[in-house]
C-alpha cells in the first residue's frame, strides 16, 4: 500500500503526508472553497501510481509552481519501498534508499509492472495502467459520468468497455480466441452473423471425375488405334477405304517379308566366325601346367577347324549376297505403297483429325480438370469455414455465458452493498451486458442525480471486492451529490475495506454525525482557505498593492 508522500513545492505544514489502509480522505473546510488543491493532491496520488496526467493537466502547476520533485514510500509484505519522480522526467520513475539517494532509474513501464507485480493483479492481458484510469475517478478526468460508470470516457464503445470487465474477471483467453476467429474469418465477431452459404455441387465434382476418365480412354484410344480404325472412326467413304485398306494390307505384307528377311540376315551375321582368335598362343600357356603336352597336334587339329570355319563364313556371306536383293526390293515396294497412301492425302487428313481430336478431347481433359480443382478448393474451403464458424459460435457462446456469470456476479455484490448503504429502502442499480455488448446500467425507479452518483460508487465498491483492484480514488464532485442519509453507510464501507481508498470531501460539518466522525478520523490531509496543498491559490484575485 502507499505510505507516504512528500513534497518540498507543498506548505510547510503538508510537506509530508502519511496514509493508512482503508480510507484515506482529503478534506476542504466547511465553506467548500474550491481551488485549495484537494483535487490535485489526488492527481499526485494518481502520479505515484504511475499516472502520467498530472503536471500536463493543468498550465497553472507549471507556472506557478514549476519542476518539482514528489517522493513517495510503499510497503509490500511489511518491507518499504521508496521512489521519486521528477515533473522534468515523467517518463521515468527512480527507485531509492530510505534518504531518497538513487539506486536505479526505471522507465515508467517498467515501474508500472513493478506495481503491477508487488499488487498480485496476475491478469496478463491487463497493464496496471488500465486498470487504474478506470476507477481512479477525479475532477478532470472522464470517467466521473454517473449514468456510465462502466465507461472511461463518454464516447468509449461499449465493447472495450466489455472487454476490460472480461479481462479484469479473468476471461482474457476467449476473449484472444475470438479475436484469432474474427482474424481467420475476416469479419468482427459483433457483426458476424452465421448465415446460408451457397453449398458447393458435390455431384458436379463426381459428374467431371467420371467425363475426365471418360476422356482419359478416348484419348488414348486416338492415340493406340490402327490406322483401319481411324480411317473408319473418322468417316471416309467406302471406295476411298477399300482402296486404302487394300494398299495397307500389300504394305503389311511386304513389311513382313521384309522384316523376315533382315532378320535372317541379322542371325547369319552374328553367326560368322572370327577367325582371327590367336589359339597358338593359348595353347602354349598349357605348357605351365602340362610340360609334356603335344602341342603340335592341338595345332594341327585347331587348323581343321579354322579351314572349315573358313568354308562356312564364306557360304554364309554368299547367303547374305542372294538376300540383300531381296530387301532392297521390299524396300521399293514398301516405297511405292506408302507414296499411293501419301499421294491420297488421306494418311495427312487422318493424321490432321486424329491430331485436332486429341488437341480437342485434352483442353477438354484440362478444363474439366481445372474446374473440378476449383470445385474441390471450394469445398474444402466451406469445410474449413464451417468449422471456424462453429468454433467461433462456440467462443461467442461461452462469451455470453461469461458475460452472464459477470453480470451475474455484479448486480448480486451490488444489491448487497446497496441494501447495507440504504438499509434495504431503494432498489439496487442494475448491470445489464447484451450478448452483442451492449451496456445498460440504471436503478429501475429512481433517475435522481443523488442516486446515479450513489450507484456509481456501489458499482467501484462491488468491482473492489470481486476483482484485483489495487486501489480506488473518488474525487468530491462525486462523493458531495450522494444523500448524507446513504453517505454515512459508503463512509463505512470505504473505512471497512481490506485495500486503500482516496477521497476528496469538503462541508464535514454538513453531514450525519457519524460520517463526519468518519471523514475526522480518516482524515490524512486537511485543506482551506489559506492553507492550500502549494501554500497558496493562484485562482484568487491578486491585489495590486
Amino acid at each position: 500500500m502507499l505510505k507516504q508522500i512528500h513534497c518540498d513545492k507543498f506548505a510547510p505544514g503538508h510537506q509530508t503526508i502519511d496514509f493508512s489502509s482503508g480510507l484515506n480522505t482529503v478534506l476542504g473546510n466547511d465553506g467548500g472553497s474550491n481551488a485549495i488543491g484537494k483535487s490535485t493532491f489526488l492527481w499526485i496520488i494518481d502520479y505515484v501510481f504511475g499516472g502520467d496526467s498530472y503536471y500536463s493537466l493543468s498550465d497553472d502547476i507549471k507556472s506557478e509552481i514549476g519542476p518539482h520533485t514528489i517522493f513517495f514510500v510503499f510497503e509490500f509484505e511489511g518491507k518499504p519501498h521508496y521512489f521519486y519522480r521528477n515533473t522534468e522526467d515523467p517518463k521515468n520513475v527512480y527507485r531509492s534508499d530510505k534518504d531518497y539517494h538513487l539506486i536505479e532509474k526505471l522507465s515508467l513501464e517498467e515501474y508500472r509492472a513493478l506495481l503491477y507485480q508487488e499488487y498480485s493483479i496476475g491478469l496478463p492481458m491487463l497493464k496496471f495502467g488500465e486498470i487504474t484510469e478506470r476507477f481512479f475517478r477525479i475532477y478532470g478526468r472522464k470517467n466521473t459520468l454517473e449514468k456510465y460508470p462502466l465507461l472511461i470516457k463518454p464516447r468509449e464503445q461499449d465493447e472495450k468497455a466489455v472487454d476490460f470487465l472480461m479481462k479484469f474477471f479473468g476471461h482474457s483467453e476467449i476473449l484472444t480466441s475470438i479475436k484469432t476467429m474474427e482474424e481467420e474469418l475476416g469479419v468482427k465477431a459483433l457483426q458476424y452473423k452465421s448465415k446460408q452459404r451457397q453449398q458447393v455441387d458435390i455431384e458436379k465434382i463426381e459428374m467431371n471425375k467420371k467425363a475426365i476418365e471418360s476422356l482419359k480412354v478416348r484419348l488414348q484410344k486416338l492415340m493406340k488405334s490402327n490406322e483401319d480404325a481411324q480411317l473408319a472412326m473418322f468417316g471416309f467413304d467406302t471406295q476411298s477405304f477399300e482402296r486404302i485398306t487394300k494398299i495397307q494390307k500389300e504394305l503389311n505384307h511386304f513389311n513382313r517379308k521384309r522384316n523376315r528377311l533382315q532378320s535372317e540376315v541379322n542371325a547369319i551375321k552374328t553367326n560368322i566366325s572370327d577367325s582371327k582368335s590367336e589359339i597358338s598362343d593359348e595353347f602354349h600357356s598349357l605348357t605351365h601346367f602340362f610340360p609334356d603336352a603335344n602341342l603340335k597336334a592341338f595345332e594341327e587339329i585347331e587348323q581343321f577347324h579354322v579351314k572349315i570355319r573358313k568354308i562356312l563364313n564364306d557360304e554364309m556371306h554368299q547367303e547374305i549376297i542372294q538376300i540383300q536383293p531381296l530387301i532392297y526390293q521390299y524396300d521399293k515396294e514398301i516405297e511405292v505403297l506408302n507414296a499411293k497412301i501419301e499421294d491420297s492425302g488421306l494418311a495427312k487428313e487422318m493424321s490432321e483429325r486424329v491430331l485436332s481430336q486429341c488437341v480437342n478431347v485434352s483442353k477438354s481433359i484440362d478444363k474439366l480438370e481445372e474446374e473440378t480443382a476449383e470445385l474441390i478448393h471450394q469445398k474444402e474451403l466451406q469445410e474449413a469455414r464451417a468449422q471456424a464458424e462453429n468454433k467461433m459460435e462456440n467462443l461467442l457462446s461461452m462469451q455470453t455465458e461469461k458475460l452472464e456469470e459477470i453480470q451475474e456476479a455484479v448486480n448480486y455484490k451490488m444489491k448487497i452493498i446497496n441494501g447495507i448503504v440504504t438499509e434495504q429502502h431503494e432498489t439496487a442499480p442494475k448491470l445489464q451486458i447484451t450478448p452483442k455488448k451492449e451496456i445498460f446500467f440504471e436503478t429501475p425507479g429512481n433517475t435522481s442525480e443523488g442516486t446515479a452518483f450513489k450507484s456509481l460508487v456501489v458499482y467501484d465498491l462491488s468491482i473492489l471486492e470481486l476483482c484485483p483492484l489495487p486501489t480506488l480514488i473518488h474525487d468530491s464532485n462525486i462523493i458531495k451529490r450522494i444523500e448524507d442519509i446513504h453517505l454515512e453507510h459508503i463512509l463505512e464501507r470505504y473505512q471497512s475495506s481490506r485495500r486503500q481508498i482516496f477521497i476528496a470531501f469538503d462541508k464535514a460539518d454538513s453531514t450525519t454525525e457519524k460520517a463526519h466522525e468518519i471523514l475526522e478520523d480518516t482524515t490524512i490531509l486537511r485543506l482551506s482557505d489559506g492553507n492550500e496543498l502549494f501554500g497558496r491559490s493562484w485562482s484568487k484575485y491578486k491585489s495590486s498593492n
